[in-house]
């Protein structure tokens, strides 16, 4: 019987021994040729010889080829630039390979470009050798390093415009962009124009085709008869990408994939997957496991962090083109909250964090039950057990969230149709009232904000990060109110400014500069032809002056807590806690919530007093306890009054940066008025 795989044995053994004695005797010439084109190169003398030295090994490698080491020595010729045009041409030509190449050799041109010994069209077709034999590179990833060398120069703006300006939309350059785009869209921000046609068609065949009849001849391999190696140079008409809701999702394609490797169209089934978890070649853009879920399944799988940070990095920049560079039009906008809202419903508060929470503060309104349900609860959940640091990130967000809307909101007042609505949806926030449902929202947006302030306070016992984010945005609020269009009264909660009062020397500072905005704020639209508008704001102004009364009477009137004057709260407490406190600081009651004895500010007092001892020459006794208008008058002391000490302590806090104590208290009272225009 017929052994048909011994003969095919017989048949392959045979041919590799007639290979062999064949390729000594033509490597021999080849050698010689090669050696003697090196040593002559640019030989003035034997131009002639040279030229037909190379004729002849163009002949000899048209049918077999070469070796690494002589392309190597070839490339050595080519790269000194020694020959004239015609000559460096025809020997990049024979650079025919007949096995796989090492990659230093494309190294090796690649550090050629630029170089002024070699022209333009000698670099260029240096490069489409390249990309010829791509697939037979031994190894690419020293080779993919170099990417970033390759398109160094555009990242320059100015560069691709220009390339514009001087060429126009020549389909090359359209192509190069749109390559560029869709591997690095940060680097390609411009729109360009769909093209049915394919741009990069082979633009030699006949050398493509050399090559491949080469490879096929020294590897003995029949099956490239109906397998080209050509993957990553001819990409295989493909069905239009397919659409999420308007963003392209690129088609699960290996551009980089070699004869020896494992793509995802070769995994047909779980099995398959198992076996090769490991070695598989993901493809060029992993933004295709979003409707891919072969893909989705090698993910899980095998998470690594470069796969995570691929996918992740197309997602957060084609968020960032729709968000920031593409047209804004209200369906784009639309679409974004619609992505964000699945998003922030599985979101750990932690992976992308710094892009979320930013496109978060770009939210469109909507009507705040829809707002809640989408974004507050889950964010709100997420609030609950992140650290400090986390919900300070929070705040700020949604500070610069509700700037954004309020800022919007005053740059459209007043352009509305017979309906009261925005006439520009271009610009419009959804067709919400100006009158109503968009002053509404942004309210509630701040009243929750007020809330999550305070769970905030109490959950990380007064963090600095935390109180720090909460002031900011009462800042915020109340800038927005005194400069700008916005007189919805919003003023923080009572526990929010009476915390700040107790905690420290800054919140203090800080709260009362807050309070002073606010009082200027008020006084700016009562005097003026826009009134306060609901009774709703009428009662916080009520509220608010209770502030202002609390915290006098604390500082500077020495009647801490008192429930008696007009519009005093007592900070709120109940009667039975302020007794208990009288009782604790017995004869030292008055003074011990004054500006002189709060513990956020005790220690600045006392250096006050001592500074001021040591500047006094008649000083023959040292105040040993804190400053009242007793122990103010012992001999030999001071010998100043409560209420100069003070105006004196006062002047210098405003030196050392609390500026909010200082005007607060300065505008607040009659008796200190005159230091304030001194």
């Amino acid at each position: 019987m017929f052994d048909a795989s011994n003969s095919h044995e017989e048949n392959g053994q045979e041919f590799q021994i007639l290979r062999s004695e064949s390729t000594i005797n033509i490597d021999k010439l080849i050698n010689e040729k090669i050696h003697y084109i090196a040593q002559n190169a640019g030989v003035k003398n034997i131009k002639k010889i040279v030229k037909n030295q190379i004729l002849e090994l163009d002949e000899l490698v048209l049918n077999s080829g070469l070796e690494v080491a002589q392309i190597a020595e070839v490339l050595n010729v080519i790269l000194t630039g020694k020959l004239d045009d015609i000559d460096t041409k025809r020997l990049i030509k024979v650079l025919l390979p007949r096995t796989k190449i090492s990659n230093f050799l494309v190294i090796k041109v690649l550090g050629s470009l630029g170089n002024k010994i070699l022209k333009y069209n000698i670099q260029a077709l240096l490069l489409r050798w390249i990309i010829i034999v791509y697939n037979v590179i031994e190894d690419h990833s020293e080779l993919l390093k170099f990417y970033g060398v390759i398109i160094h120069y555009m990242e320059y703006d100015t560069l691709r415009v220009d390339l514009q300006n001087r060429y126009g939309p020549e389909p090359h350059l359209l192509g190069l962009l749109t390559l560029y785009k869709a591997f690095f869209p940060n680097l390609v921000t411009i729109r360009i124009p769909p093209s049915k046609g394919a741009l990069f068609k082979c633009s030699d065949v006949a050398w493509f085709q050399l090559f491949n009849q080469i490879q096929r001849k020294w590897n003995c391999d029949k099956s490239l008869d109906d397998t080209p190696l050509t993957r990553s140079l001819f990409l295989k008409s493909t069905p239009k990408k397919r659409k999420l809701d308007h963003i392209e999702v690129p088609k699960a394609r290996t551009f980089n994939a070699t004869q020896n490797s494992i793509t995802l169209d070769e995994i047909m089934n779980v099995k398959l997957l198992a076996s090769n978890i490991d070695k598989i070649d993901l493809p060029s853009q992993l933004a295709s496991v979003l409707e891919n879920r072969m893909l989705q399944h090698i993910v899980v799988c095998n998470p690594e962090k470069v796969t995570i940070a691929r996918i992740s990095y197309w997602l957060e920049q084609c968020l960032m083109e729709l968000v920031y560079w593409n047209d804004n039009t209200v369906e784009t906008k639309a679409l974004f909250n619609k992505f964000l809202a699945k998003y922030v419903q599985t979101w750990d508060g932690i992976e992308h964090q710094e892009a979320i929470l930013k496109l978060l503060s770009l939210l469109r309104p909507v009507p705040f039950k829809q707002l809640s349900n989408e974004f507050l609860t889950p964010l709100q959940k997420l609030h609950e057990k992140l650290s400090s640091n986390w919900k300070a990130k929070l705040i700020h967000c949604y500070t610069n969230l509700f700037t954004h809307w309020i800022l919007h909101q005053e740059d459209n007042f007043g352009h509305t149709n017979q309906e009261g609505e925005i006439e520009d949806l271009e610009n419009s926030f959804l067709k919400l009232s100006t009158e109503g449902d968009h002053s509404k929202v942004i309210q509630e947006l701040i009243n929750h904000m007020n809330q999550l302030s305070l769970t905030s306070l109490e959950s990380t016992n007064d963090d600095l990060e935390v109180q720090h984010a909460i002031l900011s945005a009462f800042e915020t609020i109340a800038n927005l109110q005194l400069n700008h269009n916005w007189d919805m009264i919003i003023i923080p909660s009572s526990s929010i400014v009476y915390r700040s009062f107790f905690t420290s020397g800054m919140s203090l500072s800080r709260i009362c500069g807050i309070v002073l905005q606010y009082k200027e704020a008020f006084d700016k639209f009562e005097k003026g032809s826009r009134r306060i508008r609901t009774r709703h704001n009428r009662n916080y102004i009520n509220y608010f002056n209770s502030f202002v009364m609390d915290m006098c009477n604390c500082l500077w009137r020495n009647r801490p807590f008192n429930k008696e004057d007009k519009n005093a709260k007592g900070f709120q407490l109940d009667d039975d806690i302020i007794q208990k406190l009288q009782e604790i600081y017995s004869e030292n009651w008055v003074f011990s919530y004054s500006i002189t004895h709060l513990p956020s500010l005790s220690a600045l007092s006392k250096s006050c007093v001592q500074n001021l001892e040591d500047s006094s020459p008649n000083i023959t006794k040292r105040l040993a306890s804190p400053v009242t208008q007793f122990s103010l008058k012992e001999a030999g002391g001071l010998q100043m009054t409560y209420t100069d000490y003070r105006v004196h302590f006062l002047k210098e806090l405003h030196e050392l940066g609390f500026i909010g104590i200082h005007d607060f208290l300065c505008q607040s009272l009659t008796s200190l008025s005159k230091l304030k225009k001194g």
